[in-house]
């Protein structure tokens, strides 16, 4: 637009005389016309439209009908152009005498600044490009190190996918993962659809059966309340049922009767058996339950048992069934061993298999002496096959399947007997200890699940365990003391009453010995022989008033005692736990011989008496007491009796 006013700066430095551009004639302008076509001017935007003509096009004005617009518009554009041209700057040559003052001002600063810069050399260029240049090889190698990188990763992919292209079963390998890998999914999703209702049919099984324990738990309790409360009355010459309300009297009236109804129907039943004549009074567990509470038990946990096999009814064999789901995996293992190991599926299986495990356990009863054997359970007949079927050379890695049968136990059998322990179990009762012992022994034995001390399952059972024995104790042992002239008479309510409550303490005595082996030796003898021994039943033994009766007693309290508690003994005493009861047993021969000495016709009953008594310091191992009472006895003839221990 400059050049077309004619109007621009030269290229040449103006003359000292010069002091205004040089305005070009008519003559020297070429027109574009006369250009060639690359020379020619292009117009790259549109004219700048004037505020005249965008009011126009606002209102509607056409300019084809307004010749008085063009004018305007020329005369704006003109004077458009001349304010451009205006802002172009002159700077003139420092020789001009009319140069401005602030230009030269601007121009020494300029100066001034270059001098304070530092000299530059040579050398200095040299260096600096040096650096930057080794910067640039060394990003360049860098990137060649990456590149080269690159390229073998690619040469890797693709000699990987050519062997798994040229690979025969490597599509078939790839089909069986996919298979397996949707088969788990679809499992998964099986059980945790199924668990909210296995839960629920547990929950309800373990409250019904604890319902009933808790039940007859109760009614010993009362039983035993009723007695000492009936023998403390007798003993008072007050009125028993002055104070007393007539309800309650009237409900224990029939806990009475319901009592001596139960008690006479076992000792029927041990008549028709032959068993009157070895029995004891408290001997027997009264745990009997009445028609109608047995029907409405039975009823209830059949429909629970009915219900749980109902779960999976909807489901296809291939998810509920713990062979068909264990031949999946072996299938697995056999194709694929590395794989398999590698995925640690033996250790994943536990968890799979535990839903299932504990739908077949909810009718499973461990301390009812009837109770379906755990070896007999296909579930575990199948994981022992499954087990048993893996490859010798696998059986010795780390993640073997060896391991598999007993942590499925661990982590589903062992928990279920807990509760049972802790909800159900009655340590007095024998029938449910042997059964309970029983099964906890085969564990040990044939699945080797006790023997891992560090195991946590077996840790929380043991003491689980035992706080319900030691409950047990303190709770359910309850021995009376008399004055000996009221037991006197053998018949009387207090004889029998304590004679009833000593022979249910020495039944719990047996129960708790049964665990030996299954428990630590020191714990049983804690609870047995220190809480349970010396604390109740000795002292009705020092307080009894006949010594030859409690032979039989003693009997059976020593027949109760693990025999290897004496076996490999050093020394010539026994545990210490029993030196109160040797020292019982030494009172009780010095006795029957002074009454010998008196009563000569009691001779020869009084001499098998000591004899019996000597035996069991023998069986004991209280060598030392018996070597001590043959020789204050003059006994030399029992002297056979320790030798050779």
């Amino acid at each position: 637009m400059a050049r077309a006013q004619a109007d621009f700066i030269p290229l040449h430095s103006l003359g000292r005389d010069d002091t205004s551009v040089p305005k070009l004639n008519d003559e020297d302008l070429i027109s574009d016309d006369e250009l060639d076509d690359h020379e020619r001017r292009i117009d790259f935007t549109e004219l700048l439209k004037t505020q005249r003509q965008r009011m126009a096009e606002e209102i509607g004005v056409n300019e084809s009908d307004d010749e008085s617009l063009k004018s305007e518009e020329n005369d704006d554009q003109n004077l458009w152009e001349q304010h451009q041209i205006k802002r172009v700057k002159l700077f003139p040559s420092p020789s001009i005498e009319t140069a401005s003052q602030p230009s030269t001002l601007i121009m020494s600063m300029t100066l001034d600044t270059l001098r304070k810069l530092p000299p530059i050399n040579l050398e200095t260029v040299k260096k600096r490009l040096t650096n930057r240049l080794e910067s640039l090889q060394e990003v360049y190698r860098s990137h060649q190190r990456e590149h080269e990188k690159i390229q073998v990763s690619a040469e890797s992919s693709q000699c990987t996918i050519e062997h798994l292209e040229d690979t025969n079963d490597s599509g078939h390998r790839y089909k069986f993962y996919q298979e397996m890998r949707t088969y788990v999914q679809n499992l998964i999703n099986c059980f945790n659809e199924k668990i909210c209702v296995i839960d629920e049919l547990e929950s309800e099984m373990h409250q019904l059966l604890g319902q009933q324990a808790r039940t007859l738990l109760q009614r010993r309790q009362d039983d035993v309340q009723d007695e000492s409360t009936d023998v403390w009355q007798l003993s008072n010459t007050a009125d028993a049922s002055s104070g007393s309300d007539i309800d309650c009297v009237k409900a224990k009236q029939r806990r009475v009767e319901k009592r001596e109804m139960r008690r006479a129907h076992r000792e029927r039943l041990r008549n028709v058996a032959g068993q009157e004549a070895d029995h004891h009074k408290g001997l027997s567990s009264d745990d009997e339950v009445a028609p109608a509470d047995m029907s409405d038990f039975r009823e209830k946990e059949d429909r629970i048992l009915k219900e749980s096999k109902k779960i999976f009814e909807d489901v296809h064999k291939d998810f509920y069934s713990v062979d068909r789901i264990l031949a999946k995996f072996e299938l697995w293992r056999q194709k694929f061993p590395d794989s398999y190991y590698d995925a640690y599926v033996g250790l994943c299986l536990q968890k799979i298999l535990n839903p299932l495990v504990r739908m077949h356990l909810i009718g499973w009863n461990p301390i009812k002496p009837d109770c379906l054997d755990l070896a007999e359970m296909p579930w575990i007949l199948a994981l022992e096959e499954f087990c048993h079927m893996e490859d010798e050379r696998f059986k010795r890695t780390e993640n073997s399947d060896t391991r598999l049968l007993p942590i499925v136990i661990e982590k589903t059998v062992m928990p279920k007997i807990e509760g049972f322990v802790i909800h159900v179990w009655d340590p007095l009762s024998s029938s449910q200890t042997q059964s309970l012992v029983q099964i906890c022994r085969k564990l040990k034995e044939e699945y080797a699940v006790f023997k891992d001390e560090q195991s946590k399952a077996t840790q929380v059972l043991r003491k689980t365990i035992v706080m319900r024995i030691t409950m047990s104790v303190e709770e359910d042992v309850f021995i009376p003391l008399y004055p000996k002239s009221i037991l006197e008479d053998r018949t009387s309510i207090h004889s029998q009453f304590q004679e009833r409550q000593f022979w249910s303490a020495v039944k719990l005595l047996g129960n708790i010995l049964q665990w030996d082996g299954l428990l630590p030796e020191p714990i049983l003898q804690d609870i047995g022989l220190d809480k349970l021994l010396n604390r109740y039943i000795l002292l009705i033994l020092q307080t009894s008033l006949s010594d030859l009766e409690n032979i039989e007693k003693c009997k059976k309290i020593i027949a109760c005692f693990p025999k290897y508690w004496f076996e490999n003994l050093k020394r010539r005493s026994s545990i210490p736990q029993l030196e109160n009861l040797c020292r019982y047993l030494l009172q009780s021969i010095r006795t029957i011989y002074e009454n010998d000495a008196i009563t000569p016709e009691t001779k020869n009953s009084g001499r098998e008496a000591i004899k019996e008594i000597v035996k069991m310091l023998v069986v004991i191992h209280a060598l030392d007491h018996t070597e001590t009472i043959i020789n204050e006895c003059k006994l030399e003839d029992l002297e056979w009796v320790f030798e050779g221990n």
